[in-house]
């Protein structure tokens, strides 16, 4: 995946993992820039969503709403 975060450009996710992890931190991302916490720290974010991603999860809008657990 040629746009893929750098975050995620060393893990080694499938084409479609990769996909949905992008698009699962870029909608968090947008979601959190709307609501005005656009401080969040993004590596925590990515955190969260790599977990969720690791324990099996590939739907983004369900990687997006994932909680951190750090």
């Amino acid at each position: 995946m040629s746009n893929l975060n750098p975050l995620f450009q060393d893990l080694s996710f499938d084409p479609e993992e990769a996909s949905a992890v992008n698009q699962a931190y870029d909608l968090a991302c947008q979601t959190l820039q709307n609501i005005g916490q656009l401080e969040v720290d993004r590596e925590i974010i990515a955190g969260g969503i790599l977990q969720a991603a690791e324990s099996g999860e590939r739907d983004a809008n369900k990687l997006a709403s994932v909680p951190s657990m750090d």
